[in-house]
């Protein structure tokens, strides 16, 4: 007698182990993309509050920092916003070294800082469901219903220069940061060889003329139409301009005493170019240092004119060139240290 195997059992086995695996794979697939979803939009929202409150870092006030991260509670919809919202407690202030693209210190306080860190982890981290968990647990596999989300983001800020001024590199021959009074002194548009060692500047602009520094003043006091695209540091050429002297120092003696009454004995940053010689516009000049001046007297006759200031030379884009400016720039850098 024959005997015939039965194999329906066997298919009902493998049918039930391919479901299993294809819930697996859906409930995979669900927890990922959710994942990524509660990340993008938690980074976004982490992404705005940061710039945000770095642009408050000049007031010096932890308050106005914190309520400007916290700006965009209402409009924000990652998972969770509406309870775990961004708060003083989601804020902390780093120090970073624009040489090395580094932030170099996570323990700083508002005094020392130059770039604010909002996050939302550990304690406030975005907690979203996990769809696999009761799967797992169908099977008794314990396994928790929800996981938490980490996000953070890193704004700097630093100074945008605006002031029309560039001293030549005869100006600042030690840049060792100590303050010493020079007289700046401008080339007449005519003449030259009067001992000028200093040159009105358009920046970028090298079709520009009297008009063009004088609104450069007006810039440095608002901060509107600022004409300087892109970024500015050591190694940038920029233009010079010898002006209408009379007019241009009457607009600097009008700014430094009149235009800017809420700033007494204010330091500004201004770039210093090397060469000298001669204030082509039509000639770009390399920065080569930036110093910081604070004008104490104005002097519109003989040749050359010239601003009396007390001078600081070998200043650095970094955290007390924000003292020197009403114009900035921030942007997000990348925490490399922690993995972002």
């Amino acid at each position: 007698m024959q005997t015939v195997s039965n194999e329906r059992g066997t298919v009902i086995v493998f049918v039930t182990l391919v479901i299993v695996f294809l819930l697996i794979m859906v409930g995979l697939g669900l927890d990922t993309g959710q994942l990524t979803y509660t990340r993008n939009q938690g980074q976004a929202a982490v992404d705005a509050a940061a710039l945000a409150a770095v642009s408050a870092l000049p007031s010096w006030d932890a308050a106005q920092v914190e309520k400007r991260a916290a700006g965009f509670n209402t409009t924000n919809t990652y998972v969770e916003s509406g309870t775990n919202k961004i708060g003083s407690a989601n804020v902390s202030y780093i120090e970073y070294d624009f040489d090395s693209n580094q932030i170099v210190n996570y323990s700083s306080n508002i005094a020392t800082a130059n770039g604010v860190r909002v996050a939302l982890e550990g304690g406030t981290s975005i907690t979203t469901p996990v769809f696999l968990t009761p799967l797992l647990n169908l099977f008794g596999i314990s396994a928790a219903g929800t996981a938490d989300v980490n996000v953070s983001a890193v704004a700097v800020i630093q100074s945008k220069p605006a002031i029309p001024i560039a001293l030549w590199s005869s100006v600042c021959p030690n840049p060792d940061g100590k303050i010493e009074e020079r007289q700046i002194k401008f080339q007449h548009p005519t003449k030259s060889g009067q001992g000028e060692n200093s040159c009105w500047t358009t920046f970028l602009d090298c079709s520009s003329g009297a008009s063009d520094i004088k609104a450069l003043f007006q810039v440095s006091r608002t901060c509107s139409g600022h004409p300087i695209d892109g970024e500015i540091d050591i190694g940038t050429y920029i233009c010079q301009n010898r002006g209408q002297v009379n007019s241009s120092l009457k607009e600097a003696a009008d700014f430094f005493t009149k235009e800017a009454p809420d700033f007494p004995n204010r330091w500004w940053l201004v770039p210093v170019i090397g060469g000298g010689g001669n204030c082509d516009p039509q000639n770009p000049t390399k920065i080569v240092n930036w110093a910081k001046i604070r004008p104490k007297e104005f002097n519109d006759q003989g040749s050359p004119k010239w601003i009396r200031a007390d001078v600081v030379c070998g200043e650095k884009l970094n955290r007390e060139d924000i003292k020197t400016s009403l114009c900035f720039s921030h942007k997000l850098v990348r925490e490399e240290k922690k993995g972002y």
